[in-house]
């Protein structure tokens, strides 16, 4: 990937905030399972080899945060978790998209 293109997805995933943010400790990314790290590398990948625009995938994760009823005032320690609604959300658009 061009320096460029890497940016262009540091900046877009950085920028996520509210609801969809990514789960972080002392500024760094915080995984409890090797299978989240895993899930996240797909869609980081699967977007930067453009398979999809990054918006696609943060609305359906948002709607998928959103039907949990979870919030930050209300966290919902039980499953699903923040990592299984992004695993949920790329299955559900790699089929929109006819990937997989």
């Amino acid at each position: 990937m061009n320096d460029l293109k890497g940016s262009q997805v540091k900046a877009e995933i950085s920028m996520m905030e509210g609801r969809d943010s990514l789960p972080r400790k002392s500024g760094d990314l915080v995984f409890h399972e090797e299978w989240e790290k895993r899930a996240f590398a797909m869609a980081i990948a699967l977007y930067s080899s453009g398979y999809y625009q990054w918006e696609e995938f943060r609305d359906i994760l948002i709607s998928e945060i959103n039907s949990s009823g979870e919030t930050a005032a209300n966290p919902k320690p039980e499953k699903p978790g923040y990592y299984e609604h992004w695993l949920s959300s790329l299955e559900k658009l790699l089929q929109r998209k006819e990937i997989v």
